[in-house]
């Protein structure tokens, strides 16, 4: 089926009225596959939200478009359905005596067992924090992992590729650093994106200049590889023909960072 601007126009009503692609597709009489395409061609997506007044207070809220939501919270769901609602003299006393009972004051005693119910889970809890619990590594069994989160060992980390790949990664916010980078590259090709997300191919991509290889080869430690001071912003095909070929030395790498 060839696609036509007044198939075009009927897709984008589709996608606005909140039609998922199976939908579009039986309506249009063509492939799923082919809707997704032809979305992604446009870069149109989903509605699935949509605007609602609350019943209540008559603000304006966001709620899934399958939803058949009248208000914009419970608390305004209980006041609209109390406006209208007659309570019985019985109702009425059970109120007050809920809240009586909520409102009455304790006695000494009783306050001096509370706090010392909540000083001693204070005490069990501060014992827990500063207690260190040695775990074993989840790669080489051993009982070497002290600290929270952690599953793999300092040491496996650097003997084992693909546990160090990971710990290499740039962390840093780049917007907070953008006058040590060239963002030209950026506001005129964008970020890299893959074909499962904004499917931009051609955008730039942090590029390592010592490379990751490179540092676990020579064990060097992640935190100086995930430096900023080792990140470059490249076209990402360009990031790709380079591959794990470092384009800075070691050294150059510790003077960047000692001047960063």
């Amino acid at each position: 089926m060839k696609w036509t601007k007044e198939l075009d126009n009927k897709l984008i009503e589709l996608i606005n009225e909140g039609k998922k692609h199976i939908e579009i597709s039986n309506i249009l009489q063509t492939t799923e596959k082919s809707v997704s395409n032809r979305c992604n061609r446009l870069k149109l997506k989903i509605v699935t939200t949509k605007e609602h007044n609350c019943k209540n207070c008559e603000n304006v809220f966001i709620s899934y478009i399958k939803e058949e939501r009248q208000f914009c919270s419970k608390s305004c769901s209980v006041s609209f359905s109390n406006k209208n609602r007659k309570l019985s003299q019985e109702t009425k006393k059970k109120i007050s005596k809920t809240l009586s009972n909520k409102n009455r004051k304790l006695s000494q005693e009783t306050k001096k067992k509370i706090s010392k119910k909540l000083s001693n889970k204070n005490i069990k809890q501060k014992l827990i924090n500063n207690k260190k619990i040695v775990r074993n590594c989840r790669f080489c069994n051993l009982p070497k992992i002290n600290k929270k989160h952690k599953i793999i060992c300092e040491d496996c980390r650097m003997e084992y590729y693909k546990f160090y790949r990971p710990s290499c990664e740039f962390i840093f916010n780049i917007n907070k650093l953008k006058y040590k980078f060239d963002m030209n590259l950026v506001e005129k090709y964008g970020w890299y994106s893959p074909l499962n997300k904004r499917n931009n191919l051609n955008g730039i991509s942090k590029d390592h200049m010592y490379s990751v290889r490179d540092g676990f080869i020579n064990k060097i430690d992640p935190k100086i590889i995930k430096h900023p001071a080792n990140c470059k912003l490249l076209i990402h095909t360009d990031n790709n023909r380079k591959n794990f070929n470092s384009t800075i030395s070691f050294d150059e790498l510790i003077d960047r960072i000692e001047n960063w």
